[in-house]
Parts: C-alpha cells; sequence; structure tokens
C-alpha cells in the first residue's frame, strides 16, 4: 500500500492538531479552580472553559484515529503482521476514548449538573453517587485502554524504518515506556506519583507527536 505524500503530511497535520489540543486542555486546568467537595466538582464540569476542554479533546480522537491510520498503512509492506495487530490496538483505544468521552461531556457534563440543580436532597445523593461511579469505572477501563496503545507503540517502535523513522521509534518508544511506567503506578503499586505524572504529561505529548510529525513530514515510505 503506497502512502502519499500527502497522506503523510496531512497525518502530520493531525498529529500537530493533538498537540495544540492538549495544550489547550493543559491551560484549561491551569485556569480552572481546584477540586473541591463532590458537588463543586460535579458543578465544575459544566463550566464553559471545561465544556470546551472536553469538546476538543473529544474532536482529538479523530485526529489521531487518521494519524495512527496512516502511520499503520505506511508500514504495512514491511511489516504486515505487527503494523494491523499496530492499527488494531490503536482503532480499539480510539474508540474507547470517543466512548468514554462522549458519556463525560453528555451525560457527565451536561446531564448530570441540571439535574443535580433541580433535585432535592435525595435525588443530589443518587446524582453524587453516579458522578462517582463514572470515574470509577473510567478508571478500570484505562487499563485496557492503556495497555492496547502500549502493545502497539511496542510494534511501531520495533518494526518502523525508511528516512527519519528514527524519530518515530524514539517516539512510540517513549510512549511505550510512559504507559508502562504509569499503568504500573496506577494499578499495581498505587498512584504515588501523580504529581510528576501531571508535570511531564505535557512535555512527553510533544515529544512523542512531534517526533511522529517530524518523521511523517519529512520522511517517506520505503518498501
Amino acid at each position: 500500500m503506497q502512502i502519499s505524500q500527502s497522506h503523510r503530511k496531512a497525518a502530520a497535520w493531525a498529529a500537530i492538531a493533538y498537540i495544540a489540543i492538549q495544550s489547550f486542555q493543559w491551560y484549561a486546568f491551569s485556569v480552572m479552580p481546584a477540586e473541591g467537595t463532590p458537588e463543586a466538582s460535579l458543578l465544575a464540569g459544566a463550566s464553559t472553559i471545561n465544556l470546551a476542554r472536553a469538546m476538543t479533546m473529544l474532536s482529538a480522537f479523530f485526529f489521531l484515529f487518521y494519524l495512527f491510520l496512516i502511520t499503520c498503512a505506511t508500514n504495512v509492506r514491511r511489516a504486515p503482521i505487527a503494523s494491523i495487530a499496530a492499527f488494531v490496538g490503536l482503532f480499539v483505544f480510539c474508540l474507547l476514548e470517543v466512548v468514554l468521552r462522549s458519556i463525560e461531556l453528555f451525560w457527565v457534563y451536561l446531564a448530570l449538573p441540571a439535574k443535580f440543580a433541580a433535585a432535592d436532597v435525595a435525588g443530589r445523593a443518587d446524582i453524587l453517587a453516579l458522578h462517582e461511579t463514572f470515574y470509577a469505572v473510567q478508571g478500570a477501563v484505562y487499563f485496557p485502554l492503556g495497555l492496547v496503545q502500549l502493545i502497539a507503540s511496542v510494534l511501531l517502535a520495533a518494526t518502523l524504518r525508511g528516512p527519519w523513522s528514527v524519530w518515530a521509534r524514539a517516539a512510540f518508544a517513549i510512549n511505550a515506556l510512559r504507559l508502562g511506567l504509569r499503568m504500573l503506578d496506577v494499578y499495581v503499586i498505587g498512584p504515588k506519583f501523580d504529581a510528576v505524572y501531571d508535570v511531564l504529561y505535557l512535555p512527553l505529548v510533544y515529544v512523542v507527536f512531534g517526533g511522529i510529525a517530524v518523521w511523517l513530514w519529512k520522511g517517506r515510505e520505503t518498501a
């Protein structure tokens, strides 16, 4: 499958768009009030800047889908099994993210605060329980979500070749390491390094997706 330079450059722009969206999310979190009571956290979801953040993050995974499609298609002639397996994993990752973020936007951020404002005391308690349950379920779903992305990143880091591919191989290797350490922290030893992860998250987005963008823009497909 021959991938044109126009598709590669469009995918590079998709990576840049993802970086921009993640940068906006970083800014939004920096200006939003710190989490307080459960009631305040629920109602803060309906704030204008948080809704803008949630909508842009939902759109980000459509950019990522195209980016991953072109990345895997570029590699499929050289390593068909690894490329197809990687794409399946990354497709599942994007699909799960779209599902989770759609529920979060339309139900958690838009529907629940309105219902909470109109509810009596007992109804508000039930709504807060639903709010808490969603985030508990989301945390559990992030295990398979992270795992499939980790496996796909390892496959691509191991098999990508061609001009400028060292940028993409390094990017996917760093992404796999990031995911592995994060999953070890959250699901094995307990979340002990959240503060470190929060500081490093956006710089790593720039490193990973910037590296992929450079490879897509500057490189070309090889057999």
